[in-house]
């Protein structure tokens, strides 16, 4: 069941100030993502990716934007990076029809998603700095900015924050269910951009590293 291990990440806790602080913090994430999402000319690099994302959406014997159930005439181009971000934004245009907010919806979930991610550092960062970092986080103008842009950028962003923070969990709590949904964050990073290969080298050295120095004989 799914929902079991995605519920474990809460599991023990009340709803408190921490809580309601993150709540609000993300809230106020959303509006400023959502503010005028479509006020914004297309850029070059959002043009390439959105257009072939309407594509897809168009393509005939599609269901809800999804070719390899129903669909015909859609061959996705390995230039435009990974799948993902394609399929993800043609099920937004099959959803909510094909404008300019809609294009880029897709993107300010996932950037308003990593901001909830420092919740699930609280105990290795402590209360209130893992509250700062989200503030961060939604304030910052680089995330921000790439939150309401059409490219996988802010999707690598959250996959790459939520993967550390299943791999940390699993390493400090060794339930199976973090493992379980790293391997399935990993394989969503792996389907939107080709640099997943630099972030699972960085954290393997990482890994590899932190076991080598608990083996050692200081």
């Amino acid at each position: 069941m799914p929902w079991r291990f995605v519920s474990g990440l809460w599991a023990g806790r009340s709803f408190g100030w921490l809580e309601a602080g993150f709540l609000l913090v993300v809230i106020v994430a959303l509006v400023m993502r959502l503010w005028e999402l479509g006020g914004r000319t297309v850029h070059y690099d959002e043009a390439i990716h959105l257009h072939y994302a309407w594509r897809l959406s168009e393509s005939s014997g599609v269901f809800l934007g999804w070719p390899w159930i129903f669909g015909t005439d859609y061959i996705h181009s390995p230039w435009m990076h990974g799948p993902f971000q394609i399929e993800f934004t043609a099920l937004m245009f099959k959803l909510f029809g094909d404008t300019d907010v809609t294009a880029r919806l897709g993107y300010v979930f996932f950037g308003t998603a990593l901001v909830a991610v420092p919740y699930f550092f609280r105990d290795y960062l402590g209360r209130t700095a893992s509250l700062l970092a989200a503030v961060m986080l939604a304030l910052s103008p680089t995330i921000l900015y790439f939150s309401r842009f059409g490219r996988n950028d802010i999707i690598m962003a959250f996959f790459a924050s939520a993967l550390l923070m299943l791999m940390w969990r699993y390493i400090h709590e060794g339930h199976r269910r973090y493992l379980y949904l790293a391997s399935a964050v990993l394989a969503l990073m792996f389907a939107t951009k080709e640099t997943t290969y630099l972030v699972v080298g960085i954290f393997g050295l990482v890994l590899i590293l932190l076991t080598v120095a608990e083996r050692l004989p200081w």
